[in-house]
Formats: C-alpha cells, sequence, structure tokens
C-alpha cells in the first residue's frame, strides 16, 4: 500500500478541521458533503441512518438533488449490495468498493441496485462505510437498536484507490465522533430551547446586586405592567415599590444568614386576580430571582365561610357583614330579628376570639386563604 503523501495529509487535516466545527444534526450533512472532497473526491456522496434488522431506511441525506428520489430505492435493494453482504456475515464496517467485491458486468446483472439506481445516476462504482459507535454513549444518531449510518461515495468509474480506502477507514471514527457532538449539541439547543419557552411563560426576573434587571420574561413584564404604574417602569428597573420590597427582604436575609427560611411573598390585588411575587434566593450577594404569579382569587360566598367552623346561619351573616350590610339591612335580607343577627355576630367574634365586625371579617379572609398576612 502506498503511503500517503502531504498533499494527502493536508486534506485529511483541512477536512477535519472543518468537520469538527460545532453544528447540529440537521446541518452535519452539509458539512461533510462540503469538506469530504477536500480529502477524497467523489462526485456524489450520501448518508443514510438504516435498520439493517428491518432493513429499512430511516432518514437519508445526498450532496445530489436527483439522487434524493433515488435513495428509497437504493435502501429497498441494498440487500443485493456486495458491501452489505460482505457487512451482514462479518460484521466489518470498514470501507469497501463494489469493485472490490464483483466486475463490472456482475454490477451491470444487478437489476435494482444497478439498473434502478446506480445507472440512473450515471455512476459505476461506490465505496461504502459503516460509521462505528461507541457502546459507552447514548448521543448517537443510531437512537434504536439496529440503526446504523452508513456513509456512501460515488463515482462515474470504477477508480477508488486503496489510499482513497485508506484515508475513509482513518476518518471513520472521526466523522463518527462529530455525529455523537452533532447529537449532543441538537439534544442541548433543544432542551435550552424547551427551557426558555417555559421561562417566557413563567413570570420570571433576574436581579443583579445593583438592583438592575439582568433578565426579564415577557410574561414577567406583561404583569409588572398590569399590577404597577406602567409610567414608572423601565425595562432595566423595578418599580419602585416593587424595589423597595425586594430591599427589604435583601435586608433582612442578610441579618438573619437563613437561607432555609423562605421569604415572605409580596401579594397585590387587583378586582377578582392577585399577583403573588416571591423571592428566591440561591447566591445572595450574587444575583436574585423573582417569580411572579398571578392567581384567581377564589369568590367569597356564605357556602366558602362554613368552611372556617361557622353554621349555615352564622355564615350568612357574616357574609352580608363583608357586603358592608347593617345589622338591621341583614335582618331584613335573612327575614330575622336584629337581635337574633346581633347574637349570631357574638358566637362569630367567641368562635374567632375578636371584638368587631371588622375583626370578624379579616379573620375569616385570612382563613379562607384570600387575604395574606
Amino acid at each position: 500500500m502506498a503511503p500517503l503523501t502531504n498533499q494527502d495529509v493536508k486534506g485529511i487535516l483541512k477536512f477535519l478541521q472543518e468537520l469538527l466545527t460545532p453544528c447540529t444534526v440537521e446541518t452535519l450533512p452539509e458539512q461533510i458533503f462540503s469538506a469530504l472532497p477536500k480529502a477524497v473526491p467523489a462526485e456524489i456522496i450520501s448518508l443514510t441512518l438504516t435498520n439493517f434488522q428491518s432493513h429499512r431506511l430511516v432518514r437519508g441525506w445526498t450532496s445530489n438533488a436527483a439522487d434524493t428520489e433515488y435513495l428509497p430505492v437504493a435502501n429497498q435493494h441494498f440487500v443485493e449490495h456486495p458491501f452489505a453482504q460482505h457487512y451482514f456475515q462479518t460484521r466489518d464496517g470498514k470501507a469497501h468498493c463494489i469493485s472490490n467485491f464483483i466486475s463490472k458486468n456482475q454490477l451491470h446483472s444487478l437489476e435494482g441496485l444497478y439498473h434502478r439506481y446506480l445507472k440512473l445516476l450515471d455512476m459505476e462504482d461506490q465505496m461504502v462505510t459503516i460509521l462505528p459507535t461507541a457502546s459507552t454513549s447514548t448521543n448517537t444518531m443510531a437512537q434504536n437498536q439496529g440503526d446504523a449510518v452508513v456513509l456512501a461515495l460515488h463515482r462515474p468509474q470504477r477508480d477508488f484507490s486503496e489510499r482513497d480506502r485508506l484515508i475513509i477507514n482513518l476518518l471513520r471514527p472521526h466523522l463518527a465522533q462529530a455525529f455523537q457532538n452533532a447529537q449532543a449539541l441538537t439534544q442541548t439547543q433543544q432542551a435550552l430551547a424547551e427551557l426558555n419557552h417555559t421561562i417566557e411563560q413563567l413570570g420570571a426576573i433576574a436581579i443583579a446586586t445593583n438592583g438592575q434587571v439582568r433578565h426579564m420574561s415577557k410574561r414577567a413584564w406583561e404583569l409588572l405592567v398590569q399590577y404597577f404604574q406602567p409610567a414608572s417602569l423601565q425595562s432595566q428597573h423595578l418599580p419602585d415599590n416593587l424595589q423597595r420590597w425586594l430591599n427589604h427582604q435583601i435586608a433582612i436575609l442578610s441579618r438573619g444568614k437563613n437561607l432555609e427560611i423562605p421569604c415572605r411573598p409580596l401579594v397585590m390585588q387587583q378586582e377578582e386576580r392577585q399577583l403573588i411575587v416571591r423571592l428566591i434566593v440561591d447566591r445572595p450577594g450574587e444575583w436574585y430571582l423573582l417569580l411572579l404569579e398571578e392567581e384567581q382569587m377564589a369568590p367569597l360566598s356564605a357556602g366558602a365561610l362554613e368552611l372556617i367552623g361557622l353554621t349555615k346561619r352564622e355564615a350568612e351573616v357574616l357574609f352580608w357583614v363583608t357586603q358592608d350590610k347593617s345589622d338591621a339591612e341583614i335582618a331584613v335580607t335573612l327575614n330575622l330579628s336584629t337581635g337574633t343577627v346581633r347574637k349570631h355576630l357574638e358566637h362569630i367574634y367567641q368562635k374567632f376570639n375578636v371584638h368587631t365586625r371588622t375583626a370578624a371579617v379579616m379573620y375569616a379572609l385570612r382563613g379562607l386563604g384570600l387575604l395574606k398576612g
């Protein structure tokens, strides 16, 4: 076997330089098609993800647009391919050419592989290799058992040399590693995209120690506009009252040095909805995270007041108290005497351990979770 020349080595190094440029699974085939001819010239280059157990083409890429429609045909007749027969017998995925196994006449006698595929592309020879996969890695193109990445180079003449085979075999592990890298990068990008989508759906604000906003999700901005004065809002700063609350919470944390005690949330009510702002501290003195969440406030009703230990009639009386009705008005509404209304209120005061109508209402609202603090 003739040794590789300096020009061969330069071509290999140039190919590896381009091959190892970070890319995704979608862009890697084009990167290979562009770079590989610098090391081994070929008229057409194709990559296929094939399941050898079912002889099914999972996915295919080609450097030639005309070859795209023929890839399924080639896969359909892959069992005719002398390389396939060699691989099934030996599990040797190293590079081999059709011309290494059969003569030109024998090739031309193959109805499927030649007449329905190679001849239509004006190709007379093909070098094929199966890329090795690392048994310890899960980030390969071959996700299912039996899947394999097949690289094929086509030429219009039967002139692939031992030098070409040597170079392809030297490049096999690098090509396999490139696919693993591309798969890992693709998965990372997908995970980041999902994370970014989730963050954007949440009301999240990252705050630097100087109080400047490092990142604000779209949902967080919408909630700030809804619950704070729009005129006071700036994309790089919190509203003044929210900033004061944050400063107070940070001061408490700085004095206590106890991150296990959660910060008390800020609650702002607006009609039947409320905004809850929570401070998440991971690394004090470096950055802080605000989580904004809007909740639908549960409607207050007499039935809900029964849940905190009142009788049906006591709950009805207290409900109308929350509607700012006087004792006389409640008596008329419930068809009771004013004295009976007062007696129910006395029972409520005793149960809640309070002494006024306002205190009873506040106790009930806290008990139902409609009033924080």
